[in-house]
């Protein structure tokens, strides 16, 4: 059988997805499954073993279908269910397509798929459950799967060789810090985020803090540092960098915890295993995206949870967060 995922874009979005891909290969021993999403997404998915093939979008609809149906797949499950890729789907000759109902493309699947609203476990959200639910045509039932990010043993060995650029080791009490959010919408407000980096250097003088920012971003980190007190700019590793996705996962992998901004980071913490603490915006709904397979000690923490039905970042304090961090800290920097 040869199987085909479809989840265009958003490393969040394509890391979730992956969540059916050891379900299916459990149900479908030799199936080849293939996956279908733009190319600067794709650096999530290396390594990972269940995967057969990875195809790119091309600059058109056409040349990407005709990519699709030369590869004559059996089944497709379209996870991103938008027109264009639900016409992929329909035409792609696959004799099951599954993908969620709506009413502009659920003529296009055998089995189109309504979201529920209850989780049926609190740890998974609605973010991956969703996903799980496509998988339900094919006699598939929930169980509770997280995301895995996986790594080469020559891309740990590489961490280690950044970090010694730095003088630091893994046995270094290593903070990575998600600075800021993808958009303004989802970034902490830095006033807030200066404080709260404060206060992790003062209660834990022996940590070094790595800063993970887009290049796009360094003006904003300049800015950030200017609010900082002398002992935490002291704390962070000046310059730290890495050069990719999958760079910076391998020396994330080798700290002790990742606090900040709900995203991309904080998703590829978690799928490592890697104790988070994660800042969602007014926007974005813990049900969605608070997953987490070490519940015990990962934290999510939502402006809502003090203000009731607020939407305005300036309404979360850093005072609001400070006796949670403080016990996140505890538990990971031992």
């Amino acid at each position: 059988m040869k199987i085909l995922i479809i989840q265009k874009k958003f490393m969040g979005d394509v890391l979730v997805t992956s969540t059916l891909l050891p379900l299916l290969k459990n149900k479908y021993p030799d199936a080849e499954i293939s996956f279908l999403l733009e190319e600067k997404y794709a650096q999530i998915l290396i390594g990972n073993p269940y995967i057969h093939q990875i195809i790119f979008f091309k600059d058109s609809l056409k040349d990407t279908l005709a990519e699709i149906k030369a590869q004559k797949f059996d089944l497709v499950i379209d996870l991103y269910s938008k027109l264009e890729t639900a016409l992929i789907t329909y035409f792609s000759g696959a004799g099951t397509r599954i993908g969620f109902f709506k009413k502009y493309t659920k003529f296009f699947y055998n089995y189109p798929v309504k979201r529920e609203n209850k989780v049926k476990s609190k740890n998974t959200t609605l973010g991956i459950e969703h996903r799980l639910l496509l998988l339900e045509p094919l006699g598939i039932p929930f169980q509770e799967t997280f995301p895995k990010v996986y790594l080469t043993d020559e891309e740990i060995r590489n961490a280690h060789g950044v970090l010694a650029k730095y003088g630091l080791s893994e046995n270094d009490h290593l903070v990575m810090i998600s600075t800021f959010g993808s958009s303004e919408e989802k970034t902490y407000p830095i006033e807030y985020m200066a404080e709260l980096l404060n206060d992790i250097a003062a209660q834990k003088p022996d940590a070094k803090i790595l800063c993970n920012y887009l290049p796009s971003q360094k003006k904003l980190f300049e800015e950030l540092l200017t609010l900082m007190s002398a002992e935490t700019k002291e704390a962070i590793i000046q310059d730290f960098d890495t050069k990719d996705l999958r760079e910076f996962a391998a020396v994330t992998s080798l700290c002790r915890c990742l606090i900040g901004n709900e995203g991309g980071a904080t998703n590829v913490s978690k799928a490592l295993g890697i104790p988070t603490f994660t800042i969602f915006s007014p926007h974005i709904r813990l049900s969605d995206w608070a997953w987490s397979s070490r519940p015990d000690v990962d934290r999510f923490l939502h402006v809502a949870d003090f203000v009731k039905d607020s939407t305005n970042y300036q309404d979360f304090k850093p005072s609001f967060i400070k006796s949670e961090l403080e016990k996140f800290l505890d538990k990971t920097l031992v």
